[in-house]
C-alpha cells in the first residue's frame, strides 16, 4: 500500500512501486515471478507440496475426527500435513506408504502390537498387544481401530468392535481382502475423546 511522504507518493499502487533514490523520485514496475523463472529444484517443491495438500484434502474426515482432537490448541490439518510429508518423494508422488500415518492423540499404544493376515483365512487378521499393568483401569475400554491400504486407496478408520482388555483379536478386512497391501493399527477412547498414535503393518 502506499502512502504519502512529504508530498511524495512512496509504495506500491498496483503493479507500479513509487519509490525515492538519492532525493529523486522513481517509479518501476512491480517485480513479478513466473513459471519460467523457477528453478527446477522450486518446481519439484511446488509438486510436492500441492501433492501432499491434495491428499490432506482427501482425508479430511480423518482430520476433522482424530487430528484436530490430538492437535488441541493447534490446526490438525497442519499436524497431519507434517506427519504425513516423509511419505512423499521430491516429485510429489507416494512412495512410501509405510510412513503414512492416520492416528495421532495422547492415548498409549499398547507395547509388542503386532499383526498378521490368518493363514487360515486370509480374509482376517490376527491382531496381539501386551498391556502394561501399570495402565489405568479406563483405558481397558479402548476400541481397536484399522485403516486398510489397497494398492490405489485407503479405507477410512474402521471400527474392530474389539477392546484393549482383550489383549488379542482376530478381525474381519473389508470386501476385496486379497487386495490389502497393510493395514495401521490404534486405538479410540471409549468415548471417543481421544486416539493413541497408529502402527502399520505389511500384510
Amino acid at each position: 500500500m502506499a502512502r504519502i511522504k512529504g508530498n511524495k507518493l512512496i509504495g506500491k499502487v498496483g503493479n507500479v512501486v513509487y519509490t525515492e533514490w538519492n532525493g529523486i523520485e522513481v517509479v518501476k514496475s512491480l517485480a513479478s515471478r513466473s513459471k519460467k523463472s523457477w528453478s527446477p529444484r522450486q518446481e519439484l517443491h511446488r509438486q510436492r507440496f500441492a501433492a501432499i495438500n491434495e491428499y490432506c484434502g482427501k482425508n479430511a474426515f480423518v482430520i476433522q475426527t482424530i487430528w484436530d482432537l490430538a492437535a488441541e490448541n493447534r490446526h490438525g490439518y497442519n499436524l497431519f500435513l507434517k506427519a504425513n510429508a516423509p511419505a512423499f518423494a521430491l516429485d510429489g508422488e507416494l512412495t512410501m506408504v509405510e510412513k503414512l500415518h492416520f492416528s495421532e492423540g495422547k492415548i498409549p499404544l499398547p507395547q509388542q502390537l503386532t499383526a498378521k493376515r490368518s493363514e487360515s483365512d486370509p480374509s482376517k487378521v490376527e491382531a496381539a498387544w501386551t498391556e502394561d499393568e501399570n495402565l489405568p483401569d479406563y483405558y481397558s475400554r479402548d476400541e481397536l481401530m484399522m485403516v486398510c491400504a489397497y494398492p490405489d486407496r485407503f479405507t477410512k478408520p474402521i471400527a474392530t468392535g474389539v477392546l484393549r482388555k482383550n489383549g488379542s483379536a482376530l478381525i474381519d478386512l473389508p470386501e476385496g481382502a486379497e487386495m490389502i497391501t497393510g493395514i495401521w493399527l490404534f486405538f479410540r477412547g471409549y468415548k471417543g475423546e481421544a486416539y493413541s498414535e497408529d502402527e502399520w503393518f505389511g500384510i
